[in-house]
């Protein structure tokens, strides 16, 4: 399982960045916790287009869920239609919100 956040930093100890159009960076965690992050190239276009290319670059990544706090409905569709299973959270580190993420059924 790949767990995809948005984060303020490129590491598992990096906080949940809450603006899923225009976080700082994505962090992927796979089942053995290691990770790969990459900025998010979209974070300058206006919310609607960055929102609508970030679901679509998490889609070509092959990510199962999304932890982030709030979503573009547009966006939670896309990602919805393509079996990508979305979280929200209020606020936490990548890795805790991963084990928590991991724990649970599917939020939304």
């Amino acid at each position: 399982m790949k767990v995809a956040v948005t984060a303020r930093g490129a590491g598992l100890g990096a906080w949940l960045d809450e603006d899923f159009a225009h976080c700082l960076q994505v962090v992927i965690v796979d089942d053995s916790d290691r990770f790969q992050a990459w900025d998010n190239p979209f974070r300058e276009e206006p919310e609607d287009q960055a929102a609508e290319k970030l679901a679509n670059r998490l889609i070509e990544s092959n990510v199962n869920a999304i932890i982030t706090r709030q979503i573009p409905a547009s966006s939670e569709a896309i990602l919805k239609k393509a079996g990508i299973d979305i979280h929200l959270a209020e606020q936490g580190a990548v890795l805790s919100l991963v084990e928590q993420a991991r724990s649970r059924p599917n939020a939304t």
